[in-house]
């Protein structure tokens, strides 16, 4: 791959999703640039790497992430796409007191999902970047349409490259990296032709489960209750928000919300007496049991009929719930990681980490069954492969965000696509 980088252009070998040994085989052959789209997989992997890695953030980034995120002191920031978060990682920046290199990202694709600013936005933007004092924007960085149209493609190219007045033009990723490079770019993103295409089927012998709205129907149970008691506690809450931040700790639900209601840590005793009506309302719902997800048994049954360990890996807090498993599902549980097991909870990838270490198995010999976007998120943050069950009512594109690695609508789906998949290894 390197014969094909001419002298001047900076390969950034985008090593999102790809494990630490693959990275750290591609530094021993040089390589210095690494490209992530996720915040909490950054923060799992760099200390496990050379500390001398420029390590480039080249994913979407949400605002409530830019605190993380500039912790970790990101070489470069690439994809800064709107005035909010040019505004957001300023102010942090300013806090943390330094200064952040970055690149604006250019939108000039006939595609509505990518994103960035407009030429003209560009333009106006060169005139406030001066307010921007914790900030150096070294550039531009721009995605081309995705055709197969050679003629298309050097369009957008090439309008980014008319903008250009900083060091850095990043254009060009592994199916159109020498256009980018023919149209002016001295910067390039590639991942496939460096690390290949990685095999998504693992050879299963571990299964981790998510509990609630996975093992539990109990997901319409905790909305409404979680709803109830912030609510009663002067935090308003609709059962959405619950269902988008399935996966936390009720102590980390109840903080977030806190936090981004008032700016500030909720106390103990508000944290406790939220929890206690919130628990004795979904006990009232739900007598202390909420049934099970159709068909999960099935699920469990016939993996453990192959001899693959399931495990349970929830954030839950209530051990009326997590006590009962292995009386409802016939003791095909080897283990279980609750919240009393973890600092972090979902999204940090710790719980799944955890029951990965314990497993002793390899990380490609594992798989995760989740149901909720943080779950998922946590699930790739820890390096494991993710299928996730829709079963609640947000769409499916919330859990593709989170590069879900396979989306099912049923568990009844999930079973046939292990049976005919043939991923398991026994």
């Amino acid at each position: 791959m390197r014969a094909h980088i001419p002298a001047g252009v900076t390969l950034v070998c985008v090593s999102k999703y790809q494990p630490v040994e693959a990275i750290q085989e591609a530094y021993e052959a040089g390589e210095r640039h690494f490209g992530e789209s996720k915040v909490q997989e950054l923060k799992v992997k760099m200390p496990q790497l050379p500390a001398d890695i420029h390590w480039h953030f080249i994913g979407h980034l949400q605002t409530n992430k830019v605190r993380d995120l500039l912790k970790l002191r990101p070489y470069l920031i690439q994809s800064v796409d709107s005035l909010h978060l040019l505004q957001a990682i300023n102010d942090e920046a300013a806090k943390q007191g330094f200064v952040q290199d970055i690149l604006l990202e250019v939108h000039v694709a006939k595609e509505e999902t990518k994103s960035g600013f407009t030429p003209a936005e560009i333009e106006d933007l060169r005139l406030k970047i001066e307010d921007f004092s914790n900030i150096h924007v070294c550039g531009l960085m721009g995605m081309a349409t995705n055709t197969e149209d050679e003629t298309e493609i050097r369009r957008c190219f090439n309008e980014i490259a008319k903008l250009h007045t900083g060091e850095i033009i990043s254009m060009g990723m592994s199916d159109d990296y020498k256009i980018a490079i023919e149209c002016g770019s001295n910067m390039v993103r590639v991942g496939s032709k460096i690390f290949g295409e990685r095999d998504y089927t693992p050879k299963v012998k571990a299964v981790f489960f998510d509990q609630d709205g996975v093992l539990y129907n109990s997901m319409p149970y905790h909305a409404k209750s979680w709803a109830w008691a912030m609510t009663k506690h002067g935090l308003p809450y609709t059962e959405m928000e619950c269902y988008r931040n399935e996966g936390r700790t009720s102590t980390g639900v109840i903080q977030e919300h806190h936090l981004q209601m008032f700016g500030t840590d909720a106390t103990p005793e508000l944290i406790e007496a939220i929890y206690q009506d919130k628990k004795a309302y979904f006990t009232k719902m739900t007598g202390g049991f909420p049934g099970i997800i159709p068909n999960v048994d099935k699920v469990l049954q016939y993996l453990h009929s192959r001899g693959v360990q399931c495990w349970v890996v929830t954030g839950s807090g209530q051990p009326d719930l997590f006590n009962a498993l292995n009386d409802v599902f016939d003791n095909v549980f080897c283990d279980i990681i609750t919240s009393f097991d973890v600092t972090h909870g979902k999204p940090d990838p710790e719980p799944y980490l955890k029951a990965w270490e314990r497993s002793g198995f390899k990380k490609s010999e594992c798989m995760v069954v989740e149901n909720a976007p943080l779950g998922v998120r946590a699930a790739k943050a820890a390096g494991l492969f993710c299928c996730a069950v829709n079963t609640g009512p947000l769409p499916d594109s919330e859990l593709a965000a989170e590069h879900a690695d396979r989306i099912f609508h049923s568990m009844q789906e999930l079973l046939d696509w292990i049976k005919e998949s043939a991923i398991l290894s026994v």
